[in-house]
């Protein structure tokens, strides 16, 4: 069994260090990934502004890419993965879900967002000075097209 482990934020990173969390599935017999896919911090701009509107993207592509790479290096198993996060990794999580299902044989989400336009809406008051960088990172709800792009990789319009 294996768990591809998705960081929150996206804007945070995984290190080098330890972990109760993988340790924990480690402990019961799970492989466990965690991946610095694009977007991450600590890279340089570069690599944290190529995640500017790939959100359920080319940033969820790292991520299946991941995957590919444990299948292919005999760590996971394609029948038995998992893919399990919080936040931005929880939203990973119904990503991979909806939009590939046939990917993972189970997902643990906590706390994503299903619907990218309905969470822009409802920010909290404090997030204001904020917002104009998450319509940058994630989608620009004040605009048709950026309505569309944000329902668009919601997994929520994805799901049966």
């Amino acid at each position: 069994p294996f768990v591809l482990n998705v960081h929150g934020g996206p804007w945070d990173r995984d290190s080098y260090r330890y972990d109760a969390e993988h340790q924990w599935l480690a402990d019961r017999g799970y492989a466990v990934l965690s991946v610095n896919f694009r977007g991450s911090t600590g890279f340089g701009k570069r690599f944290l502004n190529a995640g500017d509107g790939e959100w359920g993207g080319r940033m969820q592509d790292d991520l299946i890419d991941a995957l590919d790479w444990a299948v292919a290096a005999r760590v996971a198993h394609p029948a038995r993965a998992a893919i399990m996060g919080g936040s931005y990794g929880g939203y990973a999580v119904l990503c991979a879900m909806t939009m590939t299902p046939d990917r993972f044989a189970c997902g643990v989400d906590c706390v994503g967002p299903s619907n990218l336009l309905t969470d822009l809406a409802t920010m909290p008051a404090y997030w204001a000075g904020f917002a104009p960088l998450l319509y940058r990172r994630i989608g620009d709800p004040r605009t048709e097209a950026g309505r569309a792009r944000l329902l668009e990789r919601s997994p929520l319009t994805h799901a049966a």
